[in-house]
């Protein structure tokens, strides 16, 4: 009788697959961002930072030794990205929150001196790595972008008049470790195609702006991976760009004879002259560009809508909490200001277009990235990424696809697809559990249950806690 209770033992262990574990999520539905299906009543098993098993519960065994989250009802997703920040700028108290909020990777876009930025880049990186900082584990960085003279922006670019210089900024960046060159708006073409032509030969890809002198058309030939912001349409779809061109490039030649305020207020009546002469025929050549370069879109609508309604998200006293006391009486001291009033007046016909611009592109099937600018003022790490979502539904992307651009996509434009993006055994243990289904209502990657963070579990207790740290910093 023995040997037959042995026997059948071993025919029923048979039966679920044993698998060791430090981790277990039981009982979730699991969603698959790249089709949208969804997998009911699945075990996820992790050890260390990696996904070893997912499958039904009736074949995937939970190990009795392992820290268990039950998750029925529930479902789980991708950890969220966020891809384009600004925050070695802005000090440590970008990075608890993001985690807060589901997102396990940003690329930062920072800017800054030189190697000073670079120095802080890396720092960054190496204390997520290490837990010394709570925070995404997934971090990229540009060190500071590249920019003609005169500069257009005001945070200290790393300045080339010749190709020369702008060669040798790119093996200077690329020995100091940055993940990709960010070009910014005044460069001359020179400059901007020695760019992309030094940053091919030492493998490098170039994400950033299209400057104001090379056509969008131009820089996804050249090989640009990636365009940021709804600007890069505004250009596309003018029908008198190179009108626009010829007014501004005086302008933007003679920047030093302007006042500080000017100076600021350029580059945004520039935008504004392309959307006034917008019309989406003109569309057409840039859209058909990127899609046959493989040229992604990042789309950061929530960074000027929440510029336009920034007496909203100052008065949010729920968001606002978790926002430093120094950096809350900055952002408020801008929005008084008379240039950020007009700056307002600017901004505002545009933040419609560049919901049709997004929704242009992606009827043509171009590739969109979520990003929120955060690091600018009235953007709150984390928080502003599920509103980014939510404006790209706005703008009639599906939840599905919106969601899309915030887990699958980032990763296969930075070429980590095969180690992040779906739930899969053998990708890397970046998750978020849901209380609700995001496919239904996009607004439902808010109710975060849980974060798995490189194989970290942070249940919602542990969120709380980050956020009363962060709330208490803001008193």
């Amino acid at each position: 009788m023995k040997v037959l209770f042995a026997i059948l033992g071993l025919l029923l262990s048979g039966c679920a697959e044993s698998q060791r574990a430090d981790l277990a999520i039981r009982g979730a539905t699991v969603i698959d961002v790249t089709d949208g299906s969804l997998l009911t009543d699945q075990n996820v098993l992790i050890e260390d930072n990696r996904i070893v098993a997912v499958g039904p519960k009736d074949e995937v065994q939970v190990p009795d030794d392992a820290e268990v989250v039950e998750a029925e009802g529930k479902y789980l997703i991708p950890g969220l990205w966020d891809m384009h920040v600004h925050s070695v700028r802005s000090g440590d108290w970008h990075f608890p929150l993001f985690l807060a909020h589901g997102v396990t990777g940003v690329r930062d876009m920072s800017d800054g001196t030189g190697d000073v930025t670079l120095e802080a880049t890396n720092s960054i990186r190496r204390r997520l790595a290490e837990g010394d900082l709570l925070g995404p584990p997934r971090f990229l960085g540009s060190g500071p972008y590249v920019e003609g003279h005169p500069p257009m922006a005001a945070n200290n670019p790393v300045v080339v008049r010749t190709a020369e210089e702008a060669r040798a900024v790119v093996d200077s960046l690329v020995d100091a470790g940055a993940d990709f060159i960010k070009p910014y708006e005044n460069l001359s073409r020179e400059a901007y195609f020695a760019i992309m032509d030094q940053a091919r030969r030492r493998g490098v890809p170039v994400d950033g702006h299209v400057p104001f002198r090379v056509t969008a058309e131009e820089a996804a030939a050249a090989g640009q991976r990636t365009a940021e912001h709804p600007e890069v349409m505004a250009a596309g779809c003018s029908a008198d760009a190179e009108g626009v061109r010829e007014r501004f490039a005086g302008v933007l030649s003679d920047l030093d004879r302007l006042s500080e305020n000017e100076q600021f207020l350029v580059q945004f009546r520039l935008y504004r002259a392309f959307y006034e002469t917008r019309d989406p025929v003109a569309c057409a050549t840039t859209v058909e560009a990127f899609l046959r370069h493989d040229v992604a879109v990042t789309m950061d609508l929530v960074a000027y809508h929440h510029v336009v309604h920034a007496d909203e998200i100052l008065a949010d006293t729920a968001r606002m909490r978790v926002v430093p006391q120094a950096v809350r009486r900055n952002w408020e001291e801008q929005g008084a200001g008379e240039v950020f009033r007009e700056f307002q007046s600017v901004l505002r016909p545009n933040i419609p277009l560049e919901l049709e611009n997004a929704r242009l592109l992606r009827d043509a099937g171009v590739t969109l990235l979520a990003a929120t600018d955060v690091g600018v003022p009235f953007q709150v790490p984390g928080i502003s990424l599920h509103v980014e979502l939510e404006r790209l539904v706005e703008a009639g992307l599906t939840p599905l696809e919106a969601l899309q651009t915030a887990s699958i996509n980032p990763v296969r434009v930075l070429g980590m697809a095969d180690s992040l993006g779906t739930i899969d055994p053998g990708k890397l243990a970046d998750l978020v559990l849901l209380d609700a289904n995001p496919l239904d209502n996009i607004r439902n990657t808010e109710q975060i249950r849980a974060v798995v963070a490189d194989g970290r579990l942070f249940r919602r207790s542990d969120l709380d806690r980050l956020l009363g740290t962060a709330e208490a910093s803001g008193r």
